[in-house]
């Protein structure tokens, strides 16, 4: 059985996004899970922006707020058929300034955030070459259209 655990700290969250949260996170991770992982765990923690820079120091050994933090477990090289796939960390103060900043709505700018979280803990990196910077944004388009339809994420 899958297990998505959303844990939301002391802050306000629109309820329409934790209302679908277990099927959107579902949907994504079908997308792009192995075909030999028939089961699988994700952690979701939405916090503060305090609260991520306090992890992003614990964690990474930056004293900084950041808007998502991924922490993977999976080993894709391993046909096990059930695997805690890992963590992820939102900060909501961020999620609601980029989305202003940038003009998305809180909704696409927090699934935005979620995707590119999902895409690290399967082993996407957008940092270790302009080319895998395309195929992750790539791979993030696709599965935000998938999930909230087509539109231009940039």
């Amino acid at each position: 059985m899958n297990s998505i655990k959303v844990e939301v700290t002391e802050i306000l969250i629109d309820a329409s996004i934790l209302e679908s949260i277990e099927r959107d996170v579902s949907t994504a991770v079908h997308y792009l899970k192995p075909d030999c992982l028939l089961t699988w765990e994700i952690s979701i923690l939405i916090c503060s922006d305090i609260e991520i820079q306090t992890i992003n120091r614990t964690r990474r050994g930056k004293n900084k707020p950041t808007d998502v933090l991924s922490f993977p477990i999976i080993d894709l090289n391993l046909p096990i058929p059930h695997q805690i796939i890992g963590e992820i960390v939102i900060s909501w103060n961020t999620t609601l300034h980029q989305a202003e900043k940038i003009g998305h709505s809180v909704r696409d700018e927090f699934y935005r955030l979620l995707v590119h979280g999902i895409l690290h803990l399967f082993g996407f990196d957008h940092e270790l070459s302009i080319q895998d910077e395309e195929i992750m944004k790539k791979k993030e388009d696709e599965i935000l259209n998938l999930l909230l339809g087509e539109s231009n994420w940039d």
